[in-house]
């Protein structure tokens, strides 16, 4: 056996795109998901549990993931990757809360909603929670008793489809308690061995890169120049959600109806549900910086995460490409509008899924530690100033998750909400899930100095879907699609 594989007995190597959330994680940019399910006690009251119960409940899962069980341990002077390594003396009783809903509505909720959205998550224990909720009574459209489940992961562990696949495990009768976790013995030298030795062969590989990311790099741009795809990651004036994160938000939930959304799509030849959703929350931001006295000049621009699953094949645990969708809020006409923003859509698909674009992206798979660490750094001191140019102004994310089948000991799933926190120049978020009944649940997350009304926010958003619901009404059906970009 290799040395170096001696060396790593015990732990594993993050993956480069997963270690980066480890890097550029900071007060201003947390890099967390929230999942949060609720289900119907009503009929179930076993689900209700005690502190004691979930700790029990919860320890009978462990075993479906290494994030439950092990912790993030960094290589002593960054020379190589974070690796998991098991955390064996952590108690899951500082992972599990069970907190008790009295009043009702959706305030109550809230309240402990928006304070798990900016806590910022300890990365020298295992990276997750879980809070139960319970008592949650007085939802317009869930009525009865629920028990509200939040799991709280980090990035570095998965994706959305990876916390996906979690969840479909551990919110089932399928019981898998973790195995005995033993300390890796002399685990800070070892690392630190492992990276000196591994050094010259990742400057090597880094070196030896080079000559095709420059190749790379130049068939781009011959693809883009012969139109492939029209450019859309060019600067654009930012606006007051691309500042600073100010450490505490808010996040609220409106649920939209997956016909009338279709309806719209229906009007545009290649347009997409997505589409229509960029449509639906550009007119309402354009609209809201309006009211603010804050026109936008041009057009505001989405960046959507795109799951590369089906694309790319990656070992990361996050396989995810970043398109900014150009939402055309400079043209009037809502239809038109769209028409352009299902070119801008299918041009970012276009650019992504190019081989060219897939190997330039692929850099940072042989880019060394510290030069990751470096670029991380050089993120959290930028200072965010709103005259300086940006490429995109809020997020549109599917997060796909599901509740199909998902029960708590023996309750139903009715609903699922997914979010993640505002962060630095990014203070202004929207993720979409699709409910059990096929309608679409947009979850908007703001940052509460530059949004202190999110609830008039949402009206906007109704506003604006009621202005396009108009602008499709009588005219002809097109050929539809289903996509959603994730």
């Amino acid at each position: 056996m290799h040395a170096s594989q001696q060396l790593a007995s015990g732990i594993e190597l993050l993956d480069p795109r997963d270690a980066d959330f480890v890097y550029n994680e900071y007060d201003g940019h947390l890099g967390h998901l929230l999942a949060v399910y609720l289900f119907d006690t009503s009929r179930h009251p076993d689900a209700e549990f005690s502190q004691d119960e979930a700790v029990e409940w919860a320890t009978a899962r462990l075993g479906h993931h290494r994030m439950f069980t092990h912790t993030i341990r960094r290589v002593p002077l960054g020379l190589e990757h974070p690796h998991w390594a098991p955390a064996p003396d952590f108690d899951v009783r500082d992972h599990v809360r069970v907190t008790a809903i009295t009043a009702s509505g959706w305030a109550p909720l809230q309240q402990h909603l928006d304070a798990l959205l900016t806590m910022r998550m300890d990365l020298t224990c295992p990276p997750w929670e879980l809070h139960f909720f319970a008592g949650v009574e007085g939802l317009d459209d869930l009525p009865g008793r629920l028990t509200a489940v939040v799991l709280k992961a980090h990035h570095s562990a998965g994706d959305g489809l990876a916390v996906l696949e979690l969840a479909q495990n551990i919110f089932s009768d399928n019981v898998r308690p973790a195995g005995v976790e033993r300390a890796v013995p002399f685990l800070h030298g070892r690392m630190f061995m492992k990276s000196v030795l591994g050094l010259p062969r990742q400057l090597l590989r880094f070196a030896k890169e080079v000559p095709g990311n420059r190749a790379a790099s130049r068939a781009v741009n011959e693809a883009k120049e012969d139109g492939e795809w029209a450019e859309s990651l060019h600067e654009r004036p930012a606006i007051r959600f691309n500042g600073k994160a100010s450490g505490s938000g808010s996040m609220a939930q409106i649920t939209l109806s997956t016909s009338v959304i279709r309806r719209i799509r229906d009007m545009v030849p290649g347009a997409t549900v997505n589409d229509a959703l960029l449509a639906v929350v550009g007119g309402a931001l354009a609209r809201y910086l309006a009211e603010k006295g804050e026109p936008h000049k041009g057009s505001l621009a989405a960046m959507v995460p795109r799951s590369m699953r089906k694309v790319e094949e990656w070992e990361s645990a996050n396989r995810l490409a970043v398109m900014v969708v150009d939402m055309h809020t400079d043209v009037p006409n809502p239809l038109d509008r769209l028409a352009r923003i299902a070119q801008s859509s299918k041009s970012e698909k276009s650019r992504t899924s190019h081989l060219a674009s897939r190997r330039l992206a692929a850099v940072v798979e042989a880019a060394p530690p510290p030069l990751l660490r470096l670029i991380a750094y050089s993120r959290k001191k930028n200072t965010h100033d709103l005259s300086r140019p940006r490429y995109q102004h809020t997020m549109v994310s599917n997060m796909p998750f599901s509740i199909e089948g998902f029960t708590l000991n023996g309750a139903p799933a009715v609903a699922v909400i997914g979010a993640q926190p505002p962060v630095d120049g990014d203070g202004l978020r929207h993720f979409v899930v699709t409910t059990a009944d096929g309608s679409l649940m947009l979850t908007v997350v703001a940052d509460s100095a530059t949004m202190p009304d999110l609830d008039h926010y949402l009206d906007l958003i109704r506003a604006s879907l009621a202005e396009l619901e108009e602008a499709a009404a009588g005219a002809t059906k097109q050929t539809p699609s289903d996509e959603i970009a994730s």
